[in-house]
């Protein structure tokens, strides 16, 4: 069986465990979407003893940002600093792998051309306008995760990390709440992950063949109407033939329906609350797996050595950790160690969260994150 220290190898990436750093969106970057100290130091810290570090949903164009402090790779002027973050997760002895999105109409409001661009105008949160996208936006957004992608890789990341999860732009087309489109960009899977390949065909094709390309995907959207487990199955396949590498499994937890000024809007969220079990992504990771044929990380509050063994047991081939990392920057290195009681615990209090709606994520249990 697996276990948490067994090292493992995607491409010639060479992997010293298989805990990973779940990409945590921060909110500590610049306006202009650029690395600052407190970003350098909350990686540093997070990076001990980690196999991969996943740096946070990083915008491929301004208009994209989830929050106004969303780290940037839409222009050259970016890849000084990344190149600094990379290298400071690769000190630590991890691989730095970044996550590159487009929020769609779940972005941060802004007053720019394409802000609230989607599938079909669905709202996906209160105080955005969302507009379907046209042919001219999606090569728009083609050309900027291919732009993004490279940017990445002249900074010296290890690999990236392509967003398709969390109803964020690439999961609004995946998904079936959200993609109502008649054209070949809609209809059945084949038609809603029509954008999504075409970003991966195309990253492929800017990188090389040898360059990871990871794919955050949900295992299943526990929403009425949402993407069933099979969904992702077809999908993930799709992903695999068009040259992604892993897949990084997530899943909508939940969402509601809600009225602003007339216009409904859907809610949903990625992150267990306290009462939630946890296992839903591990229960489904090796089916997913034998079906796509590419390794899977899993995750969801798994935040013991016995629970992340029992989900490679399972099927996964890479545990995530996130919000108890935030709580406790050390806790993977505990994990591996056995030392469980000795971690700060995280309280699954949701604090994180609605913090990064006032702009910095801040923390119950840790009170030393940066300013």
């Amino acid at each position: 069986m697996n276990r948490l220290d067994d090292q493992f190898k995607i491409k010639e990436m060479a992997v010293r465990n298989r805990l990973v750093l779940a990409p945590l969106t921060t909110g500590y970057g610049t306006e202009q979407g650029e690395v600052t100290p407190g970003i350098l130091a909350f990686y540093k810290a997070r990076s001990l003893q980690m196999g991969i570090v996943i740096v946070e949903a990083t915008a491929v164009s301004p208009e994209g940002r989830i929050v106004p402090g969303s780290l940037g790779l839409w222009e050259d002027s970016q890849v000084p600093g990344m190149g600094d973050l990379a290298r400071t997760i690769q000190g630590e002895g991890a691989k730095a792998v970044i996550q590159l999105n487009h929020a769609g109409a779940k972005a941060w409001p802004l007053e720019l051309p394409g802000n609230g661009v989607s599938p079909s105008g669905i709202a996906c949160r209160p105080g955005i306008a969302p507009f379907e996208a046209g042919p001219q936006d999606m090569d728009r957004l083609v050309t900027a995760f291919v732009h993004a992608a490279v940017r990445a890789q002249t900074a010296g990341f290890d690999g990236v990390e392509i967003h398709g999860a969390h109803l964020y732009l690439l999961s609004q087309f995946l998904s079936p709440l959200t993609n109502l489109r008649k054209d070949k960009y809609g209809g059945g899977v084949e038609g809603r992950a029509a954008l999504p390949l075409r970003v991966v065909t195309a990253v492929r094709d800017a990188v090389g063949a040898d360059f990871p390309i990871f794919f955050r995907l949900n295992a299943v959207e526990r929403v009425e109407g949402g993407q069933p487990t099979y969904d992702a199955l077809a999908a993930g396949r799709l992903l695999a033939g068009a040259g992604v590498d892993v897949l990084d499994l997530s899943l909508a937890v939940g969402g509601t329906w809600k009225e602003e000024d007339g216009r409904r809007v859907l809610m949903t969220t990625s992150a267990y609350d306290k009462d939630q079990a946890t296992g839903d992504v591990t229960a489904l990771a090796g089916g997913i797996r034998s079906a796509c044929g590419l390794p899977v990380i899993a995750v969801g509050r798994l935040n013991s050595r016995i629970d992340g063994e029992a989900a490679l047991a399972d099927g996964a081939d890479m545990v995530a950790i996130g919000r108890q990392m935030i709580c406790d920057p050390e806790a993977g290195a505990k994990i591996l160690a056995g030392e469980t009681a000795d971690i700060l615990e995280c309280e699954a209090c949701m604090a994180c969260f609605a913090s990064l709606g006032k702009g910095k994520l801040k923390c119950k249990v840790n009170r030393n994150l940066p300013d």
